[in-house]
């Protein structure tokens, strides 16, 4: 077999991951994590043909010779230790010089949380191969002592390599799960007070399945663990496969919400949570909002409306203003579909409120309790 065949072979067997990956990934946000993840892929392949290319196989370098092999071997080591060095780097890329402290952090971070530690375990032993190996000689170090480490280093690269490809993944950030779990966003409104409604759909495959009162956990950014964030679903399980989230701007990567255009992709990884109706029995429900807290209180609401439920529903909702009291309107109008008693309270009431006034007392809750009723309580 000719070199140049040689070459378009191993070529072909490191890049054979990501082409086969290429259909799952589509639409998975920011092109310099995809860039990241398709470096990590690359990468990984490439170490672990780098034992291929060692010069222990016959086979191969009577064919180009045995320093030709050895060259081949240091060169494409090279490159891959630059693939495995930018693959984290990528997915912190800072927009400007002044996120550039901000970006390192959260790095640090990544590199440190329980899921990504068998990556950075793996891109250690790679740091420390690669480092013995170009500079063996000048630390005087006996070639049976490099020889050693080499061996140790190596076989820590494919284990804990292995390990971070496959278990990332059962974690729900694998880039195989990706697409179930990457939905497109439709619409961005602003509910009122600081308070945005995302709706969500997924950009392929099945929806996420849930049920009224439970949360997501939500990545704006990719596919970055650490950077996800739980937020409760206000919608009801008929409205899929479409997904409402209801999240407030406090100053973090929910500032960003009111910034996403129709047709950004977000990652969702649901179903979580057990504030839920399910398996509880009642001959009432009682529900206690404040603020956002309302959002998996609407779900459930809306879920019962769908249903149409007939046991006596109370509700207690507090903010800090009337503007914040979301979807108010709405829950008003389930009266029509629900036994529905409400009692809205405000901290900071305007001069024409008639509502309550006020944290919640236990007057106020005893006051709009069922009276007399077995309750659900929530």
């Amino acid at each position: 077999m000719r070199p140049a065949n040689l070459i378009i072979l191993y070529f072909a067997l490191a890049l054979a991951p990501l082409l086969l990956a290429t259909g799952l990934i589509e639409g998975v946000g920011n092109p310099a994590r995809l860039l990241a993840t398709a470096l990590g892929l690359l990468a990984f392949a490439m170490l672990l043909l780098q034992f291929v290319s060692s010069g222990r196989f016959e086979i191969l370098y009577s064919k180009v010779g045995i320093n030709r092999t050895m060259r081949f071997h240091q060169l494409t080591g090279r490159v891959a230790v630059l693939l495995v060095l930018l693959h984290p780097l990528l997915f912190f890329l800072p927009d400007s010089f002044a996120d550039i402290p901000q970006a390192l952090n959260m790095l640090r971070r990544m590199m440190l949380t329980n899921l990504i530690l068998s990556g950075t375990i793996a891109l250690c032993a790679v740091v420390v191969v690669v480092t013995a190996g170009i500079w063996r000689h000048k630390l005087s170090v006996r070639y049976e002592v490099w020889r050693a480490v080499k061996v140790v280093g190596v076989t820590i690269i494919a284990i804990a390599g292995a390990h971070h490809v496959f278990t990332v993944g059962s974690n729900s950030q694998a880039l195989w799960l990706l697409t179930r779990k990457a939905y497109r966003v439709v619409s961005v409104r602003e509910i009122g007070g600081g308070i945005n409604e995302i709706s969500l759909e997924p950009v392929k495959g099945r929806a996420i399945e849930f049920v009224a009162g439970q949360f997501a956990w939500v990545n704006f950014r990719g596919a970055v663990p650490v950077l996800d964030n739980p937020f409760s679903i206000s919608s009801s399980p008929d409205e899929l496969p479409r997904v409402r989230l209801l999240i407030k701007v406090r100053g973090d990567m929910s500032a960003r919400v009111g910034e996403l255009e129709p047709g950004a992709t977000v990652c969702l990884d649901a179903p979580h949570g057990n504030f839920t109706l399910e398996g509880r029995e009642g001959e009432a429900v009682y529900l206690i909002a404040g603020g956002n807290g309302i959002s998996p209180i609407i779900s459930i609401l809306r879920d019962l409306a769908h249903k149409g439920d007939k046991r006596p529903i109370s509700l207690v909702f507090g903010a800090r203003r009337p503007q914040q009291l979301a979807y108010a309107e709405e829950i008003m109008a389930m009266a029509n579909k629900l036994d529905l008693k409400v009692f809205f309270s405000v901290d900071e009431p305007p001069s024409d409120w008639v509502g309550g006034v006020g944290e919640f007392d236990a007057a106020t809750i005893a006051r709009n309790l069922p009276a007399e009723q077995r309750a659900v309580c929530a």
